[in-house]
């Protein structure tokens, strides 16, 4: 399994919910191997191993892999995809250069992951990055079986990286044995954007586990809003801002309380922002309680009362920070980008179009708060997570379609080498590795 850091911080908190169903399948052996390890790991499942294999390069390392992808025809295609797509400039041109050195120095910490403990079955990359065509290089050289991605949002949306470029993933999106992406609309994007083969994509969306106990909306005159996402200006927390600011205006006689939960580079400056929009309102408060482990954010749903929460990214996949609130109860509201609409309704929340006014905002927080409909939107936000974004059902086919794939793999090989030993031989140097291969698969 391949990740950017997990089990290390910061990030990914998300896969210690699916890492649990792995370590109980008994038919897996899953190695994780992050590319980037520092500090304390957090604790990982009994079963599950990690290796440093393809973590923290030297600065030689670094260096010696720009050489080589200098002259690599990896880094000359993508030459060719800017300069006819127009896109081509210094910065894009050093990003595929830096993309290209990073697949070069993983697929040679593969290759030493390969040469101490063997094939592997299945390479699961939790990311359609770079480790991911680190791994289709090392099957084409013989050392993985197997290549699998998930893709999200952040690795799959072009608008979320600079100058609309996605390097290097144009070459790699038709090599993967299977695609598993988290929507529908995910798919298309795919599809229409990287021109990906239907045939091998599946959709397959997160989950999370059910919580056990429902956060409580406050009383009367109290309202509590929550948001959660890294601090960039993809989230346009520059909107929530702003339409909290409008709605304290406009209902004075409400104390509004805004948490928002997650780091980022852009935290301090976010954090800043908000203290000198909300200056002079006395009815609204807020508070930024930076990065969170992920029991810690249930355990703050189970503890803590919260009304509503808020969602206005410019581009996701289908956000499991969203998931985790509507587990709890908590309706949401969010505007129709990525997958969002696989989970976001009227029925348990607002779905806003795509780029919300901050009066949109406003009349939907009062929608949520002062409609009819507020109890049954928090009831239905828990039945929409308990019906199609549980973790026990998401996950255990994901993990049963993953095995499945490997099955597939061990059947195809057992019939090549029934043809193999059925066939005449000769007792020859290269006839006895070759069949010293076979019988190693």
């Amino acid at each position: 399994m391949l990740t950017s850091a997990y089990p290390y911080h910061p990030g990914e908190q998300f896969i210690e919910d699916e890492i649990e169903y792995w370590a109980k399948n008994p038919v897996a052996h899953v190695t994780v191997l992050p590319a980037v390890a520092r500090g304390e790991p957090r604790p990982l499942p009994g079963g599950i191993s990690i290796d440093l294999c393809m973590a923290n390069e030297t600065i030689v390392a670094r260096f010696i892999s720009l050489w080589i992808a200098l002259f690599s025809m990896m880094f000359w295609r993508e030459w060719g995809y800017l300069w006819r797509s127009r896109k081509i400039s210094v910065h894009t041109i050093v990003r595929a250069l830096l993309h290209t050195s990073k697949v070069v120095v993983q697929t040679q910490g593969l290759h030493r992951y390969i040469q101490r403990h063997g094939e592997i079955d299945v390479a699961y990359c939790y990311w359609n990055e770079t480790q991911s065509y680190a791994a289709v290089l090392a099957k084409k050289e013989g050392g993985i079986r197997k290549v699998i991605s998930r893709i999200h949002g952040i690795d799959l949306h072009e608008i979320r990286r600079p100058n609309n470029y996605m390097p290097l993933k144009r070459q790699f999106i038709h090599a993967y044995d299977q695609v598993f992406t988290t929507s529908r609309q995910a798919q298309a994007y795919l599809e229409e954007t990287y021109g990906a083969s239907a045939e091998n994509i599946t959709v397959s969306p997160l989950g999370v586990p059910l919580n056990d106990v429902l956060s409580k909306p406050n009383g009367k005159g109290t309202l509590h809003i929550v948001s959660v996402s890294f601090c960039l200006p993809v989230k346009r927390l520059d909107r929530i801002i702003e339409a909290l600011r409008l709605f304290a205006l406009q209902h004075k006689e409400i104390a509004t309380i805004w948490t928002h939960i997650g780091g980022g580079p852009f935290f301090e400056e976010t954090r800043s922002t908000a203290s000198s929009r909300f200056a002079g309102i006395d009815n609204i408060s807020f508070e930024f309680l930076g990065e969170m482990a992920n029991g810690a954010v249930k355990k703050y749903y189970r503890n803590t009362p919260v009304d509503l929460f808020i969602n206005m990214s410019e581009s996701e996949g289908v956000p499991v920070s969203i998931m985790e609130a509507m587990s709890a109860g908590v309706p949401a509201i969010a505007p129709d980008v990525g997958g969002i609409s696989n989970l976001v309704s009227n029925e348990c929340g607002v779905l806003l179009r795509a780029c919300p006014s901050s009066q949109d905002i406003v009349d939907a927080i009062g929608t949520v708060v002062f409609g009819e409909k507020r109890d049954a939107l928090r009831a239905n936000a828990r039945k929409m997570v308990d019906e199609h974004f549980s973790s026990d059902r998401n996950y255990s086919d994901f993990i049963a379609s993953v095995l499945a794939i490997g099955a597939a793999k061990e059947e195809s090989s057992k019939r090549n080498r029934e043809r193999f030993e059925m066939a005449p031989t000769r007792v020859t140097r290269e006839g006895t590795n070759r069949e010293r291969k076979i019988v190693k698969l």
